[in-house]
């Protein structure tokens, strides 16, 4: 997943003092576990923010997937924290918008195209294979000569010969659309609208615009999230630390080998 990793650095000397003082007391499986329970209390405010920086996308993949996970090494008595996003695709998922794509808690493929943005690219596979449209059967009103008219149509289905254009469409991919008729017969609204339902149709291969780092908001969620709330992790990891070395100080004694147990 994207992550932001607490990183116990020179920036807080505390913590590298406090973190080397657990580390030494010569028991690691306890040095692991005390690292990370302290971890675990002082990410939470880098995922709370990421919940909040997250933006809401067709689908709500992304902000589903926001998580945080905390890893513990008994061997050498260390943890790392983790915040970022699920991307693993094994939950149970059903289909987002009636397409392809599938909603689920673990599904965030995406992520880096909003952390890091995209380059621009290009639909250049001309569509014109025939296929089967059927009129519709609901009677809808529309404008011919200048005039409103009724149509009623009967379920008819029959051959179209194709688009013979450029097309880009979400209809596969996020699942069915309908069109709302505007003025400008050369323009075209998708219901729901973007980024519900997307269509475009050129006569030339269409390029799509790279999205910027951030999105249109130019906020990276992973990287922003942990730049606003790392002083306030950092607080939250000294406190804690420092009471479990406290703690630990009290109730570890030198056993007859020499080395560290706990009573």
């Amino acid at each position: 997943m994207a992550v932001a990793g607490i990183r116990i650095s020179g920036d807080f000397p505390d913590l590298v003092r406090l973190r080397e003082g657990i580390q030494n007391i010569g028991n690691k499986r306890v040095s692991a576990q005390l690292l990370g329970d302290a971890l675990r209390k002082a990410i939470k405010p880098s995922l709370e923010r990421l919940r909040q920086l997250t933006p809401v996308g067709p689908t709500g993949n992304l902000k589903r997937a926001a998580t945080s996970k905390v890893k513990t090494y008994s061997k050498d008595g260390g943890a790392v924290a983790l915040v970022g996003y699920r991307r693993a695709g094994r939950a149970d998922a059903t289909s987002a918008a009636g397409g392809s794509v599938q909603a689920s808690k673990d599904r965030a493929f995406h992520q880096w195209w909003l952390e890091r943005g995209t380059r621009s690219r290009q639909v250049a596979k001309f569509a014109n294979k025939p296929y089967q449209r059927r009129s519709p059967t609901t009677p809808f009103t529309r404008i011919r000569n200048g005039q409103p008219e009724v149509v009623r149509g009967k379920g008819t289905v029959h051959w179209v010969t194709g688009q013979n254009a450029y097309i880009a469409s979400s209809f596969n991919r996020l699942g069915p659309f309908q069109f709302v008729k505007q003025g400008d017969r050369n323009k075209v609204q998708t219901q729901p609208s973007y980024p519900g339902a997307f269509f475009r149709k050129s006569k030339n291969p269409i390029v799509i615009p790279a999205m910027p780092v951030g999105g249109d908001a130019g906020i990276p969620p992973v990287q922003t999230a942990w730049e606003q709330t790392r002083s306030q992790v950092a607080e939250i990891l000294t406190r804690e630390l420092s009471a479990s070395y406290e703690r630990v100080l009290r109730t570890l004694t030198f056993n007859e080998s020499g080395s560290i147990t706990e009573e």
